[in-house]
């Protein structure tokens, strides 16, 4: 039997945890023709929710596409992504409307950033040209056939980096009623230069959606419901899980990988699964969080300290003495480049926290796996 909890990719036809809201708007911003910027930390699902989105479109007769832009550094990059991700339209008329669009220019041959073979953008000429070229395929597919398109760029802070940001929104914004975009992107700073700086070309020509962590109920439905379907229980391994990953979706996919793991076939999770499951976790995430502390200064080291003590007065008494904080503005300068990075997440009430709660786990046990006691 296959382990159903996948935790290392985003998800498109498996089973996912429902976003029944952010779903519903994503598709009534399409339907309405309002241009999205979809907001969350790493590893929320973003990629995930967008290929339910596109899969909905095309499901009911529109056409929608995702564009990875992952890698890309360049005009001729971003568009032969872009071109590739129109070769994946559902087949039929939709798919030969946009390959007679895309033959029109005459072709010339591209390799996307990851060395994937070659692509068909039409024309000749640079980068530039090349990208302009490929951003106004939505429209003109729109036109031969009347369909209303969606388009969600994926990692759309790479266009901050290559300044092409002017470029694209020069296109973009002459494409009407007949093409809805949605931005995403995985670097929560970035992505606010973009659309909150006033200065720059997407300042306010997005509306905000954010997907925040998944809600425990839903979390703990879908987690048994796969237990269940593949003949085991998750039993008293649940709570505990729940407890720890605090509604952070992939660290319970992975979690939730290692606990089904542990269960034998037709049987049921107790305490010993869970401690064994736990301590199965520290080889997928010991090389990322020893990285991520040894990148730290010496400030955010103590501002992590900190906030994974549950301390959030960052230029207090405390902060200083337990935690060797300084006076003044250091920490919290310190606070928004962690903020900025993702590594930090605002709470409802405006205080800060570590986004990857087993990060957070790591930190307050001294920086060492606490494995002995499983957290059960």
């Amino acid at each position: 039997m296959t382990n159903p909890f996948v935790f290392a990719r985003p998800l498109g036809a498996e089973p996912v945890v429902p976003r029944p809201v952010e779903l519903t708007t994503l598709i009534d911003h399409y339907e309405t023709g309002v241009n999205a910027r979809l907001s969350s930390p790493r590893d929320y699902g973003k990629t995930s929710l967008l290929n339910q989105v596109c899969a909905e479109v095309n499901r009911t007769g529109g056409g929608a596409v995702l564009v990875d832009l992952y890698g890309a550094t360049t005009g001729a990059q971003m568009a032969a992504q872009i071109d590739r991700a129109y070769g994946a339209l559902p087949r039929g008329g939709l798919l030969r409307a946009a390959d007679a669009v895309r033959r029109r220019g005459g072709g010339a041959g591209l390799s996307t950033p990851a060395g994937g073979g070659s692509v068909t953008v039409g024309g000749e000429g640079s980068g530039e040209t090349l990208l302009l070229d490929a951003l106004s395929l939505p429209a003109r597919i729109h036109e031969k056939t009347g369909v209303r398109l969606l388009v969600a760029f994926d990692e759309f802070q790479v266009v901050l980096r290559a300044e092409l940001d002017g470029l694209i929104r020069s296109v973009i914004q002459h494409h009407g009623d007949g093409v809805t975009y949605v931005f995403c992107g995985s670097h929560p700073g970035m992505m606010r230069e973009l659309f909150s700086n006033r200065g720059r070309p997407f300042y306010g020509q997005a509306t905000p959606v954010e997907l925040g962590r998944l809600e425990r109920e839903a979390l703990a439905d879908h987690i048994a419901e796969l237990f269940e379907r593949t003949g085991k229980d998750a039993g008293l391994g649940l709570r505990p899980l729940l407890d720890l990953v605090d509604g952070h979706p992939q660290r319970a996919m992975l979690m939730a990988h290692l606990l089904w793991a542990e269960v034998e076939p037709g049987g049921e999770a107790d305490e010993e699964c869970w401690n064994r499951a736990f301590a199965a976790a520290w080889p997928y995430l010991q090389e990322k969080y020893e990285a991520a502390w040894d990148e730290s200064t010496r400030i955010e080291a103590g501002v992590l300290e900190a906030l994974a003590a549950g301390e959030q007065s960052l230029t207090g008494k405390r902060a200083r003495a337990e935690f060797g904080l300084p006076r003044g503005s250091a920490a919290p300068d310190a606070a928004k480049r962690l903020l900025d990075d993702g590594v930090l997440i605002r709470g409802g009430e405006g205080g800060l926290h570590i986004d990857d709660p087993l990060f957070a786990t790591w930190i307050a046990a001294g920086r060492r796996w606490p494995a002995e006691e499983g957290l059960a």
